[in-house]
């Protein structure tokens, strides 16, 4: 079975689908592709981004990035990851090594809370569908499902 139908057919989130199929398959399209949800998602940060989004505030912030930097005396792979922040560019705090590293760096350099924190900025609104791992919903998928 597909991750669709089965998504369909079982709505394990309780969305209602069976209450507009197979009548109305547009309002299940909708509600597919809304962003009703949350995931981990590519988002390029840099300090200034750590700076500006982090919970607690720029002060919260500012004592992560000097634990951050402090230990990249001894973590060579830090070294590297904390020069991308320092790049326009920076570094996609929702890549999977990104996200791991972090976790990683609890709790002998971050404290948990604070690990969670960073990796928390990754998190943004996302569709049912992405959620799933599938791309934009058309009524034709819901047709050939």
């Amino acid at each position: 079975m597909s991750v669709l139908s089965d998504e369909i057919d079982n709505d394990p989130a309780g969305k209602g689908y069976a209450t507009f199929m197979p009548d109305q398959p547009g309002r299940v399209v909708d509600m597919l592709n809304a962003l009703t949800e949350t995931k981990i998602k590519t988002r390029m940060i840099t300090a200034r981004g750590i700076l500006s989004d982090y919970p607690g505030g720029p002060a919260a912030a500012a004592v992560v990035l000097d634990k951050l930097e402090a230990a990249t005396e001894v973590i060579p792979a830090l070294k590297w990851a904390f020069g991308f922040l320092k790049t326009p560019e920076g570094i996609d705090i929702g890549h999977p090594a990104t996200q791991g590293m972090i976790g990683q760096l609890s709790p002998s350099v971050i404290t948990p809370e604070e690990a969670a924190n960073l990796k928390a900025l990754a998190i943004q609104p996302a569709s049912r569908a992405e959620v799933l791992g599938l791309p934009r919903i058309t009524e034709e998928m819901l047709r050939d499902r």
